[in-house]
């Protein structure tokens, strides 16, 4: 998987026929003084280049759009005073996807297609295709135009076309436009003044979201936005009212998913930065996100003052503030006002979420208990942190059994001590563990029976029925929690995790890769790194699953698979000294486990008869005897 830029001369041959020895001078400047050093900076690798193109490999598609971009500019500037025959411009096209590499060049149909997509753009453009487009969206300095889908020679099926360009030039075409009308509504009536503004302010919504207009009969287009929620100060009196304004970020993170065609970072990187005074700009080149939701919250009894506000990390200017009073019985309608805000300030669309009716509770002490819970476990989550959440989740249904969100968030927590063998799960009772999951199973229908739009229900399902050994169901489950909530990026990971396990590696990376960009600095980033290292590992990539490995053991070390795996992808390797070392690190760390042990773990707890993982499996045996394992 690559990303690679095909770029073109235009009217090369016009150019060589007119001055051939002066076209061959500004060929070898352009190329030596502009684009080999923008290609380098960029970490590509130049594969060929003629006398009118060339074509480069990079490792990310953001990379060869950046490139690409840049180049255009500067060869834009060198053109400014240059007669138009004598102007140097090139087209470029950038693809990603797999390619077949041999010494000296790649080939394959992801080539092919930046080949094609070359020849559609014009003089001075960077066309894309939708695969390089999604990775993109949401980032702060890139805008996408819509160029309709395309049949490309010897390419099939048709291919959905992107032109990119910088942000800020669609915000100056914006802004344009916007004073345009101003200018010209001056001297209107009252009346006529007013409604021509509110055109303008559709327009301005129209543009700012990259749609065309409805008149010209063709659908419109939401370029995605990306959003973080920021932990909410606690301005309350008593210091122990903190947990409050946690919950309420939690909450208000997951009620942003709503919003269609939205990047929102999760809690669990949001969280990093509580307590800190960051100027957003840094945030916002962090992790990567247009907009920051800022607040306070003040909870005085069963009273809440919300102050909220939305900035842009690229210039840390306010879009709007506001206050909100409500009770603790309707934090549902403050994170829908907020939501709401944010959604008509960006010009997106609020997607309405169905029976959020039967979470509403009349009883601020279950809400409380909940809002607790919640709040203990972005703290950090531990067995007894988890122990305590799940007391409090049980104490808030017994005061209102009807919140399918407490429900759904009580399985959760049962399925953390299941999967991880804290608290009752900790011993060899297989018993206890088996009650466990019982339990998580009735707390899941329960909310199932209340609630079937509750993204993290359907994550948890996905986590039962893989312990039940219905690795499909599983799949289905976290493919419909993705559907529920785009932003859910445990869930991107675990989809990739279950891709492994249905003997599918090879999709699996993509979605991981989605997960570290929802939540770039969070706390459980093992996970992520563990999912790609053994998707690689499956692969039969085992220098990229070292990679990976090796990171999942140092992000958290008290981790058995991970540490087998890195010691069977060390052998498989044949890096032996590397598998040696791992093997004994593994043994001191976390003594106990031989080859017949692990052998039973993955034959009786985590049972998976299907033949391409009884394969990897086998690999896994093979390369920790190869290791030494006894």
């Amino acid at each position: 998987m690559t990303a690679v830029l095909l770029a073109d001369v235009v009217g090369y041959s016009r150019l060589m026929s007119t001055d051939e020895d002066a076209t061959h001078v500004m060929l070898a400047e352009c190329f030596g003084g502009l684009i080999e050093p923008k290609v380098s900076e960029h970490g590509g690798r130049l594969i060929r280049s003629s006398g009118d193109g060339l074509l480069v490999e990079f490792g990310s598609a953001l990379d060869a759009v950046r490139c690409g971009i840049e180049i255009q500019q500067e060869l834009s500037k060198r053109n400014a005073g240059a007669a138009p025959e004598r102007r140097f411009q090139m087209r470029i096209g950038v693809n990603a996807g797999d390619v077949i590499f041999d010494e000296r060049d790649i080939y394959g149909n992801s080539v092919n297609i930046a080949a094609r997509l070359e020849t559609l753009a014009e003089p001075g453009e960077l066309f894309v295709t939708n695969t390089v487009r999604d990775q993109l969206l949401g980032h702060p300095d890139l805008a996408f135009e819509d160029r309709g889908r395309h049949r490309l020679k010897n390419i099939d099926p048709p291919i959905q076309v992107f032109r990119v360009t910088q942000a800020q030039e669609q915000d100056k075409s914006l802004l344009g436009r916007m004073r345009l009308v101003a200018r010209r509504t001056v001297a209107l009536p009252p009346m006529r003044r007013s409604v021509v503004a509110a055109l303008a302010v559709l327009l301005a919504i129209a543009t700012f979201v990259g749609t065309v207009p409805l008149w010209h009969g063709q659908k419109a287009q939401s370029a995605q936005a990306s959003i973080m929620v920021m932990p909410f100060r606690s301005m309350s009196n008593d210091p122990q009212e903190g947990y409050f304004a946690d919950a309420v970020t939690d909450d208000l993170t997951t009620h942003l998913s709503r919003l269609a065609d939205t990047v929102v970072i999760a809690r669990a990187t949001a969280f990093t930065y509580k307590g800190k005074d960051i100027d957003p700009r840094q945030i916002g080149q962090d992790c990567d996100v247009r907009y920051l939701l800022e607040g306070s919250i003040r909870k005085i009894g069963t009273k809440v003052q919300a102050n909220a506000h939305l900035v842009d990390a690229r210039s840390a200017t306010a879009i709007w503030a506001d206050q909100f009073d409500t009770d603790v019985t309707d934090l549902f309608e403050l994170q829908e006002v907020v939501t709401g805000r944010i959604a008509s300030s960006l010009g997106l669309q609020l997607v309405k979420a169905e029976s959020r009716r039967r979470n509403r509770s009349g009883d601020s002490n279950a809400i409380d208990m909940r809002l607790r819970a919640m709040a203990i476990l972005i703290e950090s989550i531990t067995p007894q942190h988890n122990l305590i959440a799940r007391k409090y989740l049980q104490d808030s249904l017994q005061l209102s059994p009807q919140s399918a969100i407490a429900w759904s968030q009580l399985a959760d927590v049962l399925m953390r001590d299941y999967l991880n063998r804290w608290n009752e799960a900790a011993g060899t009772d297989s018993n206890a563990r088996i009650e466990l999951l019982n339990q998580a199973e009735h707390a899941l229908q329960q909310a199932f029976s209340l609630d079937p739009t509750i993204a993290l229900s359907h994550m948890d399902d996905g986590f039962i029925r893989r312990a039940k050994g219905d690795h499909q169901g599983a799949l289905d489950a976290f493919e419909r929690a993705l559907a529920l909530d785009p932003n859910l990026a445990l869930a991107y990971a675990q989809k990739a995790n279950q891709l492994v396990l249905t003997g599918h590696p090879k999709e699996a990376p993509p979605l991981v890769l989605k997960a570290i960009r929802l939540s770039p600095r969070d706390p459980a980033r093992s996970v992520f790194s563990w999912v790609l290292g053994r998707a690689y590992f499956a692969m039969g990539n085992y220098d990229d699953a070292i990679v990976w490995l090796r990171r999942a053991v140092e992000e958290r070390r008290t981790v058995w698979f991970s540490r087998a795996h890195l010691v069977s992808a060390f052998a498989l390797a044949g890096k032996q000294t590397e598998a040696v070392d791992a093997l004994n690190d593994f043994n001191g760390a976390l003594p106990g486990y031989t080859l017949a042990r692990i052998r039973d773990i993955y034959s009786q707890e985590i049972p998976n008869q299907h033949l391409a993982f009884q394969a990897t499996l086998n690999e896994l045996f093979k390369g920790l005897q190869q290791a030494g394992m006894k």
